[in-house]
């Protein structure tokens, strides 16, 4: 098991057989021989590990196991190497995460169920408007912005974590599952809106999976979605009218800031929902592809999404006693110190 959890612990931090060995000053070999549990590394070695890979020794004797099933990523072009990577970060926070909720008599939340709102194939892009909508209404959101789509996402039993992840690789997120639990991951170094979009991009690929006809694509169909849940026709004509023949710049960023959508979403949820045709639309593409807007957009960054849920959960465990102060600050990867100054502050 150590072999296990010590290869884990090492793709993590992204570091090869090779440049693990150095830290801890011995062989290639030997390194590879604990991780296939050929040698066990004694308690010194083990300290040198834990230091090197930034881990507890407690790590390396966990003995609860789990596996990402049925994984869905966002982005297929990054390496295998770096997969990995991402996977055993994201293994290390699925072990808190249900360690501290293993804890409680009552599970905190029911499992994630799959609404009975898709009830036919799906054959043309424009269905799905109606599907997110009526997403909506079951969940009670109305057509307002969402300002927590992480916490509305958690309260329907849908776990969301964050791995900081160079923004360089491609990375925007994946689904999948945990132990039969449905899991989201996004980025922690994308914008807000660009997390908020793939959060509801992975919920449209749970809700159109195997509901889709032959001639749609799911990534598509799953922008469609994400598209017409985060930002409803209904409130966007409100805001713009029933047909323009051009949206100035600064009301796409005035939308943006108010949904919590980037502005290429706006003006293709406009083109949607009617109020400009393609030929508006595609010009408005073009401008922002020639001003490089198509991956920096004008003005500020909207804000990044904030996971509450989970600590709420660790701190309500330590206020029962269910677990001591140094386990809360490790299962919120925090120093001891810096968790008793968030304890305090909530900072």
């Amino acid at each position: 098991m150590i072999g296990e959890r010590l290869q884990r612990a090492r793709e993590s931090a992204s570091l090869s057989l090779r440049a693990l060995a150095e830290k801890v000053c011995v062989s290639q070999t030997t390194i590879s021989k604990y991780e296939k549990n050929i040698t066990m590394p004694d308690s010194e070695m083990l300290l040198k590990l834990s230091k090197a890979l930034d881990v507890k020794t407690a790590y390396f004797y966990r003995t609860d196991s789990f596996v990402l099933e049925n994984i869905e990523y966002r982005k297929r072009d990054i390496p295998s190497t770096e997969l990995r990577t991402i996977e055993s970060k994201i293994l290390d926070q699925v072990e808190k995460r249900f360690e501290i909720e293993s804890l409680f008599p009552k599970p905190p939340f029911e499992s994630f169920t799959i609404p009975n709102i898709v009830r036919k194939k799906i054959n043309f892009l424009k269905e799905i408007d109606k599907i997110a909508y009526e997403l909506r209404n079951t969940w009670e959101l109305g057509y307002d912005p969402i300002s927590d789509l992480s916490d509305i996402l958690e309260l329907h039993g849908i776990k969301i974590f964050m791995i900081d992840e160079n923004a360089d690789n491609n990375f925007d997120g994946l689904a999948a599952k945990v132990n039969g639990e449905q899991i989201i991951v996004v980025s922690k170094n994308w914008p807000g809106d660009r997390q908020r979009f793939t959060l509801a991009h992975e919920l449209g690929h749970l809700l159109l999976e195997k509901k889709l006809g032959p001639k749609l694509d799911e990534e598509k169909a799953s922008d469609r979605f994400a598209g017409a849940f985060l930002l409803p026709a209904i409130p966007l004509i409100n805001r713009l009218g029933t047909f323009r023949k051009n949206i100035e710049i600064a009301e796409l960023a005035l939308i943006k800031e108010e949904f919590g959508v980037s502005m290429q979403t706006v003006f293709i949820r406009a083109n949607h929902a009617g109020i400009i045709n393609y030929f508006c639309s595609n010009n408005l593409w073009k401008l922002f592809k020639k001003n490089g807007w198509n991956i920096n957009e004008p003005g500020r960054d909207y804000p990044g999404e904030k996971l509450y849920v989970f600590k709420q959960l660790v701190l309500r465990a330590l206020s029962e006693d269910l677990i001591v102060e140094s386990k809360a600050a490790d299962a919120l990867n925090m120093s001891l110190a810096k968790f008793k100054k968030f304890r305090n502050s909530g900072k």
